[in-house]
């Protein structure tokens, strides 16, 4: 059987040539990941090209995601380029990037935030507490409960206060009007706190599809609304992790996980995923209960970040990850999907049909289901069944085809397009049979829509013998 959860990672120096891209590949990546935080426009061109002539010579599809960097809380800088800020001293924190010092902290967008006294500012992935003592309503005089070496640039959050933060800054604007010119597959969204927020960015990219990372307090409270406009999540536990309490983030991941699948859209699990195999060849026990976990509790992909971008064993950590979701999906409670029993989707026939389709491959024993799909959502639905069988997902549409390599359990393939549903359904026998998929008697399960190559249309599960007739059940 095919892996069923898919891989993203994350391209960065460690990747500097096609033939990197292309071990990547072979060892597992689904997903190739560019973080804009990081890298220069040219570079991003380079790794986005070696994807797709990697993707194009080794036949196998691989979607590009473009990761925006959003409205980063981050202090400003410090002479030397880092500050000593003392447990007990007292701190005055200001709006803006400029130059501060051990009294005084330059933090982006505080003008933004509502602090008042008692409130907690978290600087440097939350290694470093302040707490405000008072507030004129633009600066704060703050003590600093836990102290460290705070560096230039580092992140600040500030848990349990509201955020007028805009979603979109000009680089960002910059970005995607860069990556529209590349044609990026996917979009990952920094911040995302509503659903507003997705239709922002959505001026910007058109039908690209969002992905939202719920990273801080207010978007995983306003998860429902979030995804009534994106078409996914991304757990992203590092920031999630510094808003929330340590302890919050397992139960945060769990609930996040439920709540996309519940709404039939795609999610992704990330950060510190394999962290230790940045320098180790090897991951540590810890980190292959996690991967497995996340994969049973109903992530469609499992994401390496630092790992992969700038990790000694890059190709290593997609291998692991593979071998690691292989093993979690021989689990009985892999296809266990409670979730999916009233899936909370647009498409009510689909939805249906896509439900039929995969509890008949099971109650029947049958390994293969077949999916003719224009925009992608037939497979997304059949994905969020969590199917035993391997599916096979044709698209006459190249966008279409690099999006659902996202989809948990699905493979694409491409297809051209059809005059009849007789014609598809011939097609993908014969496309089955030649690549050794199945063989003359064997029995499989193809969902299509009547009349073919129309949106929102699928209405059809057959029941087809190869070789043979078997009947249909179409549903108007």
């Amino acid at each position: 059987m095919r892996r069923k959860t898919k891989i993203v990672a994350t391209l960065g120096p460690a990747i500097d040539s096609l033939v990197d891209v292309r071990r990547m590949i072979e060892a597992g990546m689904n997903v190739a990941r560019f973080n804009f935080s990081h890298g220069t426009p040219d570079e991003h061109r380079t790794r986005h090209e070696w994807v797709r002539a990697a993707s194009e010579d080794l036949g196998i599809p691989v979607a590009t995601m473009q990761d925006i960097q959003g409205p980063k809380i981050r202090v400003g800088v410090f002479p030397g380029g880092s500050v000593v800020l003392e447990s007990g001293r007292e701190v005055t924190i200001v709006p803006g990037e400029g130059e501060g010092d051990a009294s005084r902290v330059c933090v982006a967008y505080l003008e933004y935030v509502d602090l008042s006294p008692g409130s907690k500012v978290l600087l440097s992935d939350g290694m470093i507490v302040l707490e405000v003592l008072s507030t004129d309503g633009v600066a704060a005089r703050a003590r600093v409960v836990g102290g460290g070496i705070l560096r230039d640039h580092k992140g600040a959050a500030f848990p349990g206060s509201d955020t007028r933060v805009p979603v979109i800054t000009d680089k960002d604007v910059a970005d995607l009007a860069f990556g529209r010119e590349l044609g990026f597959d996917l979009v990952a969204a920094s911040f995302i706190s509503s659903g507003a927020d997705i239709r922002e960015i959505r001026k910007h990219i058109g039908y690209t599809p969002i992905i939202a990372k719920i990273e801080s307090t207010v978007g995983y409270r306003n998860l429902g609304d979030v995804l009534t406009e994106a078409e996914g999540a991304m757990v992203a536990r590092g920031d999630l992790g510094v808003e929330l309490n340590l302890e919050s983030v397992p139960r945060a991941q769990t609930e996040i996980l439920a709540q996309t699948n519940a709404a039939g859209k795609i999610v992704i699990t990330a950060t510190e995923m394999l962290e230790s195999m940045i320098n180790n060849p090897r991951p540590t026990r810890a980190e292959v209960t996690d991967v497995y976990r996340s994969v049973l509790d109903g992530t469609d992909a499992v994401m390496l970040s630092a790992e992969s971008a700038i990790g000694a064993y890059p190709v290593a950590a997609v291998a692991t990850m593979d071998v690691i979701c292989r093993e979690a999906e021989m689990s009985p409670e892999f296809v266990s999907a409670p979730h999916a029993k009233m899936l909370r989707d647009s498409s009510p026939y689909a939805s249906v049909v896509a439900q039929a389709a995969v509890e008949t491959a099971n109650r029947l024993g049958i390994d293969t289901i077949v999916a003719f799909t224009e925009s992608g959502t037939t497979a997304r639905l059949l994905s969020k069944h969590r199917p035993r069988a391997d599916v096979y997902a044709f698209t006459p549409h190249a966008s279409t085809y690099r999006a659902m390599t996202l989809f948990g359990c699905i493979t694409p393939l491409n297809s051209p397009p059809h005059e009849s549903t007789d014609d598809m359904l011939t097609f993908a026998e014969q496309y089955l049979i030649e690549h050794g998929i199945v063989e003359i008697g064997d029995t499989t399960v193809m969902v299509a829509g009547i009349p073919p190559n129309l949106r929102a249309s699928t209405n059809l599960m057959k029941v087809h013998r190869v070789g043979g007739v078997t009947g249909g059940v179409p549903l108007h």
